[in-house]
């Protein structure tokens, strides 16, 4: 069966509570993955992308496959400045 998989990237601060989601981006599965969300995070300057996967193109019931954090994105705030 073919699995669908999409990635949003999400922009944080646990400085100011701040978690929301920014973009949805279809991901190909027959290429590779990490570095299409690698590059995903780099356009967004996201410190978050989740990947989910579906069992049909139209994300109707879907599932958490995989998390990527990346640390060089993270907000650099002091909270208050």
């Amino acid at each position: 069966m073919k699995k669908y998989y999409m990635a949003v990237t999400y922009d944080v601060c646990e400085h100011n509570d701040l978690y929301i989601d920014m973009k949805e981006y279809h991901i190909d599965d027959a290429k590779d993955m990490d570095k299409q969300v690698w590059e995903l995070a780099k356009v967004d300057v996201s410190p978050l992308v989740k990947v989910y996967e579906s069992d049909t193109s139209d994300f109707k019931d879907f599932r958490l496959y995989k998390e990527y954090i990346f640390k060089e994105y993270e907000c650099s705030c002091n909270g208050g400045e």
